[in-house]
């Protein structure tokens, strides 16, 4: 299964991403081919390349 395939299923979801630049925490709003797009808790959006992505996790919603 492709990467994108498997982090589709957060979509939505609080997410923790971890990249070689740091870590950031949000709503997964979009995955595109090469990209993730996340909306941080201050309503900023961030994206991501697939390249620059060590893990996601989902978070819990408190």
């Amino acid at each position: 299964m492709a990467f994108r395939d498997q982090v589709r299923k957060f979509e939505g979801r609080q997410v923790r991403v971890e990249t070689v630049d740091g870590t950031f925490t949000g709503r997964l709003v979009e995955v595109k081919s090469n990209t993730i797009i996340l909306r941080e808790n201050d309503n900023r959006r961030t994206i991501i390349r697939n390249s620059k992505i060590v893990g996601v996790t989902e978070q819990d919603d408190c």
